[in-house]
């Protein structure tokens, strides 16, 4: 556990880094006096209303888990969901895997809770899409990349479901890790099975709305930041520009999309008009509301799990 905050810790030093070398880029001075006329009680209401999105994101988890038989308790899975997001800033957010090896006590093998992650990024990746999609809609009447992006990915991931469901070959993938010893391949075409499980249309359906839900709150507490700094900007297109930015940073692989959503944020916002120092200032507010808010809720969390993950505790779940 003190390992693992050592790793958070440094994590979130360089994230700081990052965040603090794009403001003396742009212009401490003029950063700082953009980021003063958002006032600590806007950022701060912005902050609790981002927020709700991880609650959001926190059910789809849940059914996921119940979906593949597993009834973590509500407090326990809540304080271990949250804690994974102290590791969001991680590439891919792969270390929010975490959350496996606090489940392992409760019941829960790695190739189950491996399964449900990967149904949380793939939702994750078709719900802001379906933002995005709604977004061009809204702004140019017309289909944009991003609807094109969601339509492969929904129909590829539904075709490669088709194929981990074949028993035959399933039972080869099985066969091949098993004959060169590689445990973690193993695991992990277990896990592609347990995904496989509940990918269903039903399913992907309900965490790609939720998803959307989520990604949606902060899409607006992004806008109002804009609105409050003086661009006029409309919602359509902020949340586009969201959703690129949100997007780039994803496939990018830089962990947690540090310096790429961020830039990407500035350029589309210095497109449509707003001044460099705006702009960045922006940026930086809403990745501290949304990013580093959810980094701290996952590192207060990891207390919680402790509690949760007692003897004792074990025994009464």
């Amino acid at each position: 556990m003190y390992r693992l905050l050592r790793w958070l810790v440094l994590f979130v030093l360089v994230g700081a880094a990052l965040s603090l070398g794009g403001m003396v880029w742009s212009g401490w001075d003029e950063v700082t006096r953009a980021l003063a006329r958002l006032s600590g009680l806007l950022l701060a209401g912005a902050a609790i209303v981002a927020s709700m999105a991880y609650l959001v994101r926190f059910v789809r988890w849940h059914i996921a888990l119940r979906c593949l038989g597993h009834r973590v308790p509500y407090g326990a899975n809540l304080a271990i969901y949250f804690s994974g997001l102290a590791l969001t800033t991680s590439p891919g957010k792969l270390g929010e895997t975490i959350r496996s090896l606090f489940l392992l006590p409760m019941g829960v093998p790695l190739s189950k809770s491996l399964g449900a992650f990967l149904a949380d990024r793939l939702s994750d990746v078709l719900g802001v899409s379906l933002l995005g999609a709604a977004a061009g809609l809204l702004v140019r009447g017309s289909l944009n990349v991003v609807g094109v992006v969601m339509g492969v990915v929904l129909v590829g991931s539904f075709a490669f479901c088709h194929l981990v469901r074949r028993p035959p070959m399933f039972a080869r993938a099985m066969a091949f890790a098993s004959r060169w010893g590689f445990a973690p391949g193993r695991v992990a075409v277990e896990a592609l099975g347990q995904w496989a499980q509940i990918w269903t249309l039903r399913h992907v359906a309900l965490f790609t709305l939720l998803a959307a839900l989520a990604y949606g709150v902060q899409a607006a507490v992004f806008t109002v930041l804009c609105k409050a700094s003086g661009l006029a900007l409309q919602s359509a297109m902020a949340l586009e520009i969201f959703v690129n930015a949100t997007l780039l940073g994803a496939a990018s692989m830089v962990p947690g999309g540090l310096g790429t959503m961020e830039a990407s944020l500035v350029f589309q916002l210095m497109g449509h008009g707003a001044e460099k120092a705006d702009a960045v200032a922006i940026a930086i507010a809403t990745r501290c509301v949304t990013l580093w808010c959810g980094v701290l809720i996952g590192l207060i969390s990891f207390a919680g799990v402790r509690l949760h993950l007692k003897p004792g505790k074990l025994s009464s779940t």
